[in-house]
């Protein structure tokens, strides 16, 4: 009671208070929109984007709430959003900071007089459905969120530590287990039993295809830590980043490639669907591939490498001081200050690198090139783009935050081929680079945008919620015992 008391002390410093009808309920229109707003303000309250949500949405959720204060709290939540929507939309793409501190709203004077205009008209609905994004997606993520929320009042288990549980075990933690499942709506049968039977295994293969893990069915430590995130954290991780999801599609363009990061995953996108898709391997946490919006002015077939100082640094001097013909090995070139060769032996080459080594790399074309057959050429100051890569078989670990920044492309010569096919290049001038080992850049004829996102958890078409380690700690959403848990595990 006391928090409705302040609300409704705000409310009643911005002159608001005089109503000569009520507003949300009079008509069928004014009905809609009471449910739109309240559904909205349940996203934002579960978001944790700001307190002054979470105190209005469990105000109006009061069971001895008056019609008339639940009009007036409505007119404020409103304004409210009007407000969050107008911070957001001043943010650039890649600091929208809803997972760092929380947002302070205040109300403009006057901001009620609108939505009183828009009730007269009869147009409350369609004011109302304007503060919300105007897609499915947003829609089934809402409900999703919603849903959640109803369950956080059950006590979630633990799940402590266990044997790995396969199809055909007995084990006490099975019945929680299915208890889990069943309440996140992975699994339709018998809650009670500690038998590991079929059912049970494809439901669990599907929670874990969900949560970016590989599908074999073993509940081991990975697959525990995400069973063990409650309703709650789950509703608040889709809600921001259904929030972060609209924040950044409202400045994409028609077609485009995107990068998401969490998810491991580039996308070309355009009018008419998916063009192509496969999996990309991101920077590590210390390295992290940045959220940015770019786009690709270049196609570089046979790249050589400039190796950037911080990588010689970190990576390369380690490997020189243990073998002086590292370099030789791995065919890369040296320059000076004045960019003329350096040619040492393998002893000089160990001795330069215990001291401040004034010189520059260059890896030249060839399979064994870090950038692999093809470098996408991005526009930015970060030295960040989009490429080939020779070990492959990296794309095959499930967690692929490897990089020192940049973006590895499985399939980058089916990308390649691709834009070139699409006219970007000129395609007989491309086919002809491709055989040859020397480095050959194709400038596109259109700029094609990029769009490197982190969306740790979102809705898929079919309704279902998919969630990511959040590898950057962006979310500030797990609690610090269970995000120990999934740093510090390595099996299922």
């Amino acid at each position: 009671m006391i928090k409705r008391l302040c609300l409704l002390a705000i409310f009643w410093t911005l002159g608001c208070a005089a109503q000569p009808m009520p507003l949300w309920r009079a008509v069928q229109d004014q009905q809609r929109a009471a449910e739109e707003l309240t559904q909205h303000l349940s996203l934002l309250s579960a978001a944790n984007v700001s307190p002054q949500f979470y105190s209005l949405h469990q105000n109006l959720e009061a069971p001895d709430l008056s019609m008339e204060e639940r009009d007036r709290l409505l007119l404020l939540g409103f304004q409210l959003i009007e407000e969050f929507h107008r911070q957001l939309s001043e943010r650039p793409p890649g600091a929208d900071g809803l997972g760092g501190a929380p947002f302070l709203l205040m109300v403009p004077e006057g901001g009620e007089y609108p939505v009183l205009k828009a009730a007269e008209q009869g147009r409350l609905e369609q004011r109302v459905r304007e503060l919300a994004p105007d897609s499915v997606q947003y829609r089934m993520a809402r409900q999703r969120v919603i849903e959640l929320m109803a369950l956080e009042s059950l006590v979630w288990p633990e799940f402590g530590k266990a044997p790995l549980l396969e199809p055909g075990d007995r084990h006490p933690q099975i019945a929680e287990l299915r208890w889990v499942l069943k309440q996140l709506g992975d699994y339709q049968g018998q809650v009670n039993g500690d038998h590991y039977d079929d059912e049970l295994l494809d439901s669990v293969q599907g929670f874990q295809r969900r949560h970016g893990l590989a599908a074999d069915g073993v509940v081991g430590p990975r697959t525990r830590a995400w069973l063990r995130v409650s309703p709650r954290v789950r509703a608040q991780r889709l809600a921001r980043n259904t929030l972060r999801q609209w924040h950044d599609r409202s400045r994409f363009a028609d077609s485009y490639l995107l990068v998401n990061i969490p998810e491991y995953r580039l996308s070309w996108v355009t009018p008419t669907g998916e063009r192509f898709s496969t999996r990309v391997i991101v920077g590590r946490n210390s390295r992290r591939t940045p959220r940015m919006t770019t786009e690709v002015v270049s196609l570089v077939v046979n790249p050589s490498w400039n190796v950037p100082r911080s990588i010689i640094w970190r990576d390369l001097l380690p490997k020189i001081r243990l073998s002086g013909d590292y370099l030789a090995k791995q065919r890369f070139d040296a320059y000076n200050r004045q960019g003329e060769p350096v040619q040492y032996s393998a002893d000089q080459w160990q001795q330069a690198a215990t001291g401040r080594f004034p010189y520059r790399l260059s890896q030249r074309p060839g399979d064994d090139n870090a950038l692999g057959r093809y470098k996408f050429h991005l526009t930015n100051s970060k030295a960040i783009y989009l490429h080939d890569t020779p070990d492959k078989q990296l794309f095959d670990r499930s967690r692929r935050a490897l990089s020192s920044g940049c973006v590895r492309v499985e399939g980058a010569d089916l990308l390649a081929r691709q834009l070139a096919f699409e006219g970007e290049v000129d395609l007989k001038r491309f086919n002809h680079a491709r055989g040859l080992g020397e480095t050959r850049w194709f400038r596109l004829k259109r700029p094609l945008p990029v769009y490197m996102v982190y969306w740790s958890a979102w809705v898929a078409d079919n309704g279902v919620a998919h969630y990511r380690k959040d590898i950057y700690h962006q979310d500030g959403d797990m609690d610090h015992k269970n995000a120990i848990a999934m740093r510090s595990t390595f099996g299922r």
